[in-house]
């Protein structure tokens, strides 16, 4: 089983520049839990989550703030060939509940989440 037979595809991504309420916006609409944010290169330079912008919107309130200021640094990463039981520990070990998958050209090319493995898991299990 390796990372590209789970991940999701096509992420959305955010800007480094970007106001945090973006992201939070885009969240809500998406139902997602994590944002990969990447630089003017699309390359990851950091992790949004839902808890980051609700923390954030407590604190900055109705300022504008780029994500760059919210966002978790640095980014532990994966790409599609790799197994998926590597990632699994990988998640584990660093406590963290995504990667952001990345393809041979350095860009975000999916995401692997928890909810991912859990289809892992369930798929393992019925068969």
């Amino acid at each position: 089983m390796l990372v590209s037979d789970y991940m999701s595809s096509a992420p959305i991504t955010v800007q480094q520049e970007d106001n945090y309420d973006l992201a939070f916006e885009i969240m809500e609409k998406k139902n997602m839990h994590h944002l990969p944010v990447v630089d003017n290169e699309n390359q990851v330079v950091g992790i949004v989550t839902r808890r980051d912008l609700q923390l954030a919107a407590r604190y900055f309130k109705e300022a504008p703030v780029e994500i760059a200021e919210v966002m978790h640094t640095p980014v532990y990463t994966t790409n599609a060939n790799t197994p998926l039981a590597s990632a699994a520990k990988q998640m584990n070990d660093n406590r963290i509940g995504c990667l952001p998958v990345i393809g041979d050209d350095k860009i975000v090319a999916g995401m692997l989440t928890e909810t991912d493995l859990i289809r892992a898991l369930s798929d393992l299990l019925d068969s």
